[in-house]
């Protein structure tokens, strides 16, 4: 599987060619596509502070009831607090909903298709990044 992020999910809502090109090669290859349910709420969030709200609204609950939705799980926060940890001591911290979704992502073992290089800083995730 291949996780969608917000960013991605936010460029195939707007009907970015280079985003469906991408989409195209990942089903090509096989590899089924999911989201997080914290790309949902961002995705939601978005639609309800836009100019266009019932609009976008629509369009994006269309998009979230066609793609399978990962859910946060106990084992996720625990994996999203190892990952703040580390990126703290580091000191490249990045924001909150990403650590989730990399966290998502390392307890479900899958890769996550980003145009976000912040990803990067989490040790231990595959990503694909376009």
């Amino acid at each position: 599987m291949t996780i969608l992020d917000t960013s991605v999910m936010v460029a195939l809502l707007k009907g970015s060619p280079e985003a469906v090109e991408k989409l195209r090669e990942i089903a090509n290859d096989g590899s089924p596509v999911v989201t997080t349910i914290i790309t949902v709420y961002e995705l939601l969030k978005g639609a309800s502070l836009s100019s266009k709200r019932e609009e976008n609204l629509i369009d994006v609950k269309e998009a979230i009831s066609n793609i399978q939705v990962l859910n946060l799980t106990p084992e996720a926060c625990a994996e999203a607090s190892n990952i703040f940890t580390e990126l703290k001591k580091s000191g490249k911290i990045i924001g909150e909903f990403d650590i989730l979704i990399a966290a998502i992502a390392k307890t479900n073992g899958e890769c996550i298709l980003t145009r976000d290089r912040h990803f990067n800083a989490v040790k231990g995730i595959d990503l694909i990044q376009w």
